[in-house]
């Protein structure tokens, strides 16, 4: 199965999206485990538009993760 990910990080500052990525299900679940350091430190991603943001954890830690999936159709 294939899978379109993508990460989105809310916060004060506003909403960042993550490029979408198309995984299959053990990368999925690779990531889902990845997010359980989120808070731990800061935070790197190329965001949908191709612009690259990093936000520092004291921020990271005011912010909520979401990780939204979408399963590809063939």
């Amino acid at each position: 199965m294939r899978l379109s990910v993508q990460i989105v990080i809310k916060n004060e500052y506003g909403e960042f999206r993550g490029e979408k990525v198309t995984t299959n299900l053990e990368q999925y679940s690779n990531i889902l485990t990845l997010s359980k350091t989120f808070y731990s430190g800061g935070f790197e991603m190329t965001m949908e538009d191709g612009t690259f943001i990093v936000i520092p954890p004291d921020v990271i830690k005011k912010s909520i993760l979401l990780i939204e999936k979408e399963e590809i159709k063939i």
